[in-house]
């Protein structure tokens, strides 16, 4: 055979880093407050992110603003010697009246608003924020125009677990119902090949 059945396609590695540990987070709140800072937990989440991902040899470092992300992609930029540079659109779900608020509280202080929402909890929105297949539509705009502008090179990107979930259903041709079903805990790495024809999920939420 003269042709090659699988022929060589250029791979952008992508490395997804959820930022560390915050109180926010311990406290089971939803949230997108970007001043939301790491605690102690985080930081160390985050140190031991930044030393086990020497191993990859990346080439790029991007991250949302949020404080918390700044912070963790800090810490890789210290060991990694990359410059982080922002991505506005990668923020976290958008979560509007909700914000601070457990999802405990909001059943048991508006119980109809809740029940409304929790019927269809992937398109419906939060009083005044976004739904999960709005942060999905923006993740996947944003993650195609990294993957066109920095084809062939390896990304460490340093973001939220609503992203997260987002681009690995995205990258695997997931229905959008299974979102939930994906577990990202803070500090927790996961890595997808994208290539013109197909995307393959390396690792998924490991924890250094």
């Amino acid at each position: 055979m003269g042709e090659s059945l699988h022929p060589e396609e250029q791979i952008t590695s992508v490395i997804f880093l959820r930022h560390g540990h915050t109180k926010e987070t311990e406290a089971g709140k939803l949230y997108n407050d970007p001043s939301s800072m790491l605690t102690e937990r985080g930081v160390e989440q985050a140190q031991r992110a930044a030393r086990w991902l020497k191993q990859e040899e990346v080439n790029l470092l991007l991250c949302s603003p949020a404080q918390r992300v700044l912070a963790t992609a800090q810490m890789l930029s210290q060991e990694l010697q990359l410059t982080p540079h922002t991505v506005p659109d990668l923020n976290e779900q958008f979560v509007g009246d909700w914000e601070g608020r457990t999802y405990l509280e909001i059943k048991k202080n508006e119980p109809e608003v809740y029940r409304a929402w929790s019927s269809d909890p992937i398109r419906n929105r939060p009083p005044n924020g976004e739904s999960i297949n709005d942060v999905f539509d923006r993740v996947k705009i944003d993650l195609q125009k990294i993957i066109a502008e920095h084809a062939g090179r390896k990304i460490i990107l340093v973001t939220h677990a609503g992203v997260i979930r987002s681009a690995v259903v995205e990258a695997l041709g997931m229905p959008l119902d299974n979102f939930w079903r994906l577990s990202i805990p803070t500090g927790s790495i996961s890595r997808v090949d994208f290539s013109n024809n197909f995307a393959t999920l390396h690792y998924l939420a490991h924890r250094p």
